[in-house]
């Protein structure tokens, strides 16, 4: 794995011990791997963010939608108040498929204030409405409670909607663009490109302040464009 490419002795946050992280390829964001977890930057920062902001994590009650990777099998492994959700388009909400809980991060079952975090990784910009899933984090957040999560972030932009809900079907504003989606072999559909506003967006929606992390540290794994990990916080 290490012919040929550049690579950098460190801590992975994942691992919780020293590892070596090696560079595939110019794209760091997916092609910096730990040798060990072959976890990628960004789920390292999300690990490294809840050890910083939120170093009780392990006793709290922590919902992620759309779990996968290294960072989610840790979180699942060490906190025995993780919930992992899918939305599954032929289960019915709040149903299980194979023991993984079916919910719409836009219209969720769960009752008000029951989470101490919501994780999500790489999953608002396939969402139609976001707003709507905001609103429903919040919701579902208990007080003091808040949303960790990443998304390709374009700050020099403003946010760009690629895709909509049209009578019944999707109109396209752009070329579809799909990413990788483990449960669904046709992909993900991007619908927005998150820019500049973000914050502002959040806020308009259920009033949450939002706190944007930025990490470099090669030490950690920790490097390449669209790395941020968002901070929303619950008053």
């Amino acid at each position: 794995m290490l012919a040929g490419g550049k690579y950098n002795r460190g801590h992975c946050p994942i691992c919780a011990c020293p590892t070596v992280f090696v560079e595939l390829g110019e794209w760091l964001r997916d092609q910096y791997l730990c040798v060990l977890c072959h976890s990628v930057p960004r789920w390292r920062a999300v690990i490294e963010v809840l050890d910083s902001y939120f170093p009780n994590w392990r006793d709290l009650t922590v919902h992620e939608s759309s779990p996968g990777g290294a960072s989610s099998e840790k979180l699942a492994r060490e906190c025995p108040g993780y919930l992992g959700t899918h939305f599954f388009k032929d289960v019915q909400m709040g149903r299980c498929r194979d023991g993984i809980r079916c919910e719409d991060l836009e219209s969720q079952t769960f009752e008000d204030e029951r989470f101490d975090l919501v994780i999500t990784q790489d999953v608002f910009e396939h969402l139609f409405e976001p707003e709507r899933a905001f609103r429903e984090i919040h919701r579902t957040l208990k007080p003091g409670g808040a949303h960790v999560f990443t998304v390709p972030w374009y700050y020099w932009q403003p946010t760009r909607v690629r895709a909509v809900r049209e009578n019944g079907g999707v109109r396209h504003l752009d070329t579809p663009d799909y990413h990788v989606n483990p449960i669904d072999p046709d992909g993900s559909l991007v619908t927005r490109e998150w820019g500049y506003d973000l914050a502002d967006i959040i806020y308009r929606s259920c009033a949450m302040t939002t706190t944007v992390v930025r990490i470099r540290d090669r030490a950690k794994g920790i490097d390449g464009a669209m790395c941020e990990v968002f901070v929303s916080r619950k008053s």
